[in-house]
């Protein structure tokens, strides 16, 4: 692995651990009818919206992963498996049908959460889970939608940090600019100073006339 992509490796892995972090410490003080914002699937979105196809897989799945550590009751990889559709799922889309501006960052954050909550309680089922429908389709609905909206919420902070996870921090266009400038008006200047032996040549023309 290439010092760029190892560094980028580790953006993304210190990012994942941060969510975990915020996942277990913060989020049974964030609940909203009993349902608390679940990050990891959000960061599974984000992947796949920032990064592409590609990303979202291997993200998504490492996510979902971290998510299995701290989830009872469901079998291990359950999350892995969901988590890496659903960030495939989003990467293929913003690949082919979207284009990465952060304003629809909430939207896609939205869609693609409603969509993980669905994928995760299907694969759940078809593995006999049957405990992820017994509350009913009312309650289903309800989780979906208040997952969507906490993802709404942090959808912005979090496609930027993966933003600078994936490209890493860019110098701004001005700045930018300005070094070009500089740098051509170096290379101007020394161009039309002459070397010192130059200037020898042309003093010792001068006195032989």
């Amino acid at each position: 692995m290439s010092g760029p992509s190892a560094r980028r490796a580790l953006r993304v892995l210190g990012l994942l651990l941060v969510g975990l972090v915020v996942q277990t410490t913060f989020g049974a003080d964030l609940r909203a009818h009993t349902f608390a914002p679940d990050i990891m699937l959000l960061l599974a979105v984000m992947a796949g919206f920032s990064g592409g196809a590609d990303a979202g897989t291997v993200i998504g799945f490492g996510s979902g992963l971290l998510s299995d550590l701290t989830l009872q009751g469901t079998p291990f990889g359950l999350s892995a498996l969901a988590f890496c559709l659903v960030g495939f799922a989003v990467g293929w889309t913003r690949d082919n049908l979207l284009r990465t501006r952060l304003a629809i960052a909430p939207l896609v954050a939205a869609g693609g959460t409603l969509f993980g909550v669905f994928v995760f309680v299907a694969i759940g089922y078809v593995l006999g889970q049957s405990q992820l429908v017994t509350p009913g389709k009312r309650w289903l609905v309800v989780l979906a939608v208040v997952e969507a909206a906490w993802s709404v919420v942090f959808s912005l902070p979090v496609a930027w940090l993966f933003e600078l996870a994936l490209r890493g921090p860019q110098l701004p266009v001005s700045a930018l600019g300005e070094v070009t400038s500089a740098a051509a008006g170096d290379t101007a200047s020394r161009r039309r100073v002459p070397a010192p032996r130059a200037r020898r040549r042309r003093r010792a023309r001068a006195k032989v006339r």
